[in-house]
């Protein structure tokens, strides 16, 4: 294989990610915020202690944000770096480097797409493609 067909399947490979990861925590963002929101609503009707509510609304809001912040630390990068891969632009590489990094302990996809981006990136070929 080329450095570009390399890089195409990376490219390729990186959004498809991205996608997957974006979807997953869309999912379980509303499953577990319904869930807190809901037990602590139904809690305060069973007892009569109104802050129960607000216990399970808290709870709600501390897991859109805690979802949130993972999901903008995977998929961003992820989907950033399949782009400027796709489009073949100045920083791809860097882009590349970040989002392999960052999925690496994804196990067992993230694993082998960000082993993969690794050894591309840092081989003679991919530092060739990208003109080094």
């Amino acid at each position: 294989m080329t450095g570009s067909d390399h890089n195409k399947v990376l490219a390729i490979g990186f959004g498809a990610f991205a996608a997957i990861f974006f979807f997953t925590f869309m999912l379980l963002l509303i499953v577990t915020t319904g869930v807190f929101v809901a037990l602590g609503i139904t809690f305060a009707k069973e007892t009569g202690d109104n802050t129960n509510a607000g216990i399970g609304i808290l709870g709600g809001v501390f897991t859109v944000v805690f979802y949130g912040v993972l999901g903008i630390i995977c998929v961003f990068p992820t989907a950033m770096a399949g782009w400027k891969m796709l489009k073949r632009r100045r920083r791809a590489r860097l882009y590349g480097i970040i989002a392999s990094i960052v999925i690496l302990p994804l196990f067992p996809l993230g694993s082998l797409l960000g082993g993969y981006g690794l050894w591309f990136f840092f081989s003679e070929e991919g530092k060739r493609f990208y003109q080094i």
